[in-house]
Parts: C-alpha cells; structure tokens; sequence
C-alpha cells in the first residue's frame, strides 16, 4: 500500500533558511521602529512594577498585541507547527528588544508590564500561525479512504 504524503508542508521548502526571511525582516523593522526617536532622547529609565494596575494599564494596548500576534505567526510559518514554542520565545525575546528599545525615547515609556499583551498576542499569533498551517497540511481525500 502506498503512503501519500500532504499537497503542502513547510519541510518540503528548499533552503529552509529562506523560511526565516520574514520572521528576521520583521522583528528587525520593528526594532528600529521602537528605538526611533523624533522628538529626541531621555535619561534611561524602565517601570519594573508588575502591579494589578500597571498589568490592567497594558494588558489593553491592541498595537502590542498585533504586533506580537503577526510577529509569532510569520515565527510559526517559519518553525512549523511543531516547533511553535521557538517561534513563541522568538517573539518575547523582541518584545524584550522592544521595551528595552524604548528606554531612551523621549515620549515613551518602558514597561515591564508591556510584555503582558507581548506575550498574550505571541501566544494568540502561535495558535492562528498552527491553525493555519493544519489547514495546508492536508492529506487528499482518495489517500485517507486508502488507509
């Protein structure tokens, strides 16, 4: 009997370095972005706090959430379904670059509680990033009746 292997799947892509592409333009993109300063620079400074306020203050902020959700899905395109708790790492780890970016920038503050809403769209971008990959990775109808 013979085996059919899916239409699709990330391990069949050549140069799997290339599948990085994204993931690496982006998260550098938005460093940059995070670390700009147009209106100049301040002492550094981070609010270490981790009080109920603080986290009900950032656990709103929908562009971190986004941010994070669109970087961990392009992480788990990369990955693979599998490997979903590196692309996960991979998009705190930025969202660590991004609240240390912004320590300087005058009319921004570093939070430590800003990495709430990181890691809620980290985690919400890895379980969109599997589902969607799930859905390419099919097997053909005729295959699965031949089981």
């Amino acid at each position: 009997m013979q085996q059919h292997s899916p239409l699709f799947t990330l391990a069949g892509m050549p140069w799997p370095p290339i599948r990085w592409l994204p993931f690496v333009a982006a998260a550098l993109l938005s460093l940059a972005m995070a670390a700009a300063a147009p209106d100049g620079r301040k002492p550094f400074y981070i609010d270490w706090s981790l009080s109920r306020d603080a986290l009900e203050f950032s656990i709103v902020k929908l562009p971190h959430i986004g941010a994070s959700a669109l970087l961990a899905v392009l992480g788990v395109f990369a990955a693979g379904r599998r490997r979903w708790p590196l692309a996960l790492g991979l998009t705190v780890l930025v969202g660590w670059g991004w609240e240390l970016s912004q320590t300087t920038v005058a009319g921004h503050h570093a939070r430590l509680s800003d990495l709430a809403p990181d890691t809620l769209g980290a985690l919400l971008g890895c379980a969109l990033g599997c589902y969607a990959l799930r859905l390419f990775e099919f097997t053909p109808i005729r295959a699965r009746r031949r089981r």
